[in-house]
């Protein structure tokens, strides 16, 4: 199996060239490890951390031309800190710093 920084370099190397015009990124939230997102329909140990989700996104969000969120289930997640904790990395990575600094969450 491959490593996930592995995995996420080869994925920046295969979206950093010219001559792709863009690409979409789509993030199902059970990539996390259910002990830092136990909020969805199907957890299963082993899944990456916040942090490196938040490093990916970080990496690709400059040259991709949307994304779409999905497997967050808020009937498990009551008080909705596991959908303020996905909103805040996706946040930090499609917002500049200046952005950030204007418009805190």
């Amino acid at each position: 199996m491959a490593h996930p920084q592995s995995t996420l370099a080869d994925i920046v190397d295969r979206t950093a060239h010219d001559g792709l015009d863009g690409f979409w990124v789509h993030v199902d939230v059970d990539v996390l490890d259910p002990d830092h997102m136990p909020a969805v329909d199907s957890p299963d140990p082993g899944g990456i951390s916040p942090a490196l989700l938040s490093e990916a996104l970080d990496a690709l969000w400059p040259r991709a031309v949307g994304m779409t969120v999905g497997i967050l289930d808020p009937d498990l997640d009551p008080a909705g800190q596991y959908a303020v904790q996905v909103a805040t990395i996706i946040l930090e990575a499609v917002t500049t710093d200046s952005e950030q600094a204007a418009e805190p969450i």
